[in-house]
């Protein structure tokens, strides 16, 4: 794979535009037909994307958490076959403008003779987004327009985005992000010190901080998970997402750091030490919401119960 960051002219190029969050089933479909058509004109299959969300610049507010991290869009648009991938800043220049605009940029910069168009696309400050606007822009362009058939499998209702995926998680729905993700939604992070309040209760846990603090998490509660550790081994877990409302009272009011949202994997019948080192984490399924105990014995008990439905989800 070829990561591309500044005008590139070296190959001609057929191209699809987007931002790839998550590389989901419907991306992967998208270029599956890319380097078919790239085939059959002798053209190289290439993504265009951006190094951050377009939303980010043109309304931050509305901007959503991501799905994946940079690094790992790149390796996953190059796993799903694009021979290039040309990564673009998303800057005020390029938000301004027309897709006529921004065909004969990738043309000029970047040899892209044909543009494949996916189902939903739009381009440009003017958004455009029909295949009859596309296909005038590309005789004025000298840029051939595909347009991609729609994937639409009829065992997902509702299609396939990478807002659902979003949704899916918020909703704490893991097992359906994975549907539409194709594999299991998953985070990496550093494993950081706590205050060992799990292993006083029997169930030492590595408290995660997300490597991209941008990234999504699923919704606040237990899940069962997957955690592979740095040696490479994929060992079942129990994974809590939340505020910790439980730990909260039992601390002195000055320790006490309210609406800090905390990720900790208690990985089952392991006892390795992995303080400073990068985990990733794949969500299985919710075992429960976020819950306050009234003790911290009643917590885990609670804890014990999480394990054994985690054994029987993960088996």
């Amino acid at each position: 794979m070829n990561l591309i960051t500044t005008t590139d002219t070296s190959s001609r190029r057929v191209a699809a535009v987007g931002m790839y969050d998550g590389v989901h089933e419907g991306h992967r479909y998208l270029i599956d037909f890319l380097c078919l058509e790239g085939r059959h004109r002798g053209l190289r299959p290439a993504v265009v994307t951006f190094s951050r969300h377009p939303l980010s610049v043109l309304r931050p507010d509305e901007a959503p958490r991501l799905l994946t991290t940079l690094r790992d869009r790149v390796e996953q648009l190059s796993a799903a076959g694009a021979e290039d991938v040309i990564l673009l800043s998303f800057s005020d220049a390029l938000r301004r403008m027309s897709a006529e605009e921004f065909i004969k940029t990738l043309r000029r910069e970047f040899a892209i003779d044909a543009l494949v168009v996916g189902f939903n696309n739009n381009l440009g400050h003017d958004r455009v987004s029909s295949a009859e606007k596309f296909r005038e822009i590309g005789e004025r362009t000298g840029v051939e327009v595909i347009m991609a058939p729609e994937f639409a499998p009829k065992e997902i209702e509702g299609g396939i985005s990478s807002s659902a995926i979003r949704r899916a998680l918020l909703e704490g729905r893991p097992e359906v992000a994975a549907r539409l993700l194709g594999h299991p939604f998953a985070v990496e992070g550093k494993v950081v010190r706590g205050n060992h309040l799990g292993a006083s209760l029997g169930f030492p846990t590595a408290n995660v901080s997300l490597v991209d603090p941008a990234l999504i998490l699923p919704a606040t509660g237990a899940y069962a998970a997957y955690v592979t550790t740095p040696d490479g081994i994929r060992r079942p877990a129990m994974v809590n997402i939340g505020f910790r409302p439980t730990v909260a009272q039992t601390m002195p009011e000055a320790e006490k750091a309210p609406g800090v949202l905390s990720v900790e994997a208690h990985i089952i019948d392991y006892a390795g030490y992995l303080y400073d080192d990068n985990v990733k984490i794949e969500f299985v399924g919710r075992l429960r919401g976020e819950r306050k105990f009234k003790s911290t014995s009643e917590l885990a008990s609670q804890l014990a119960s999480d394990r054994e439905a985690a054994r029987k989800v993960l088996s």
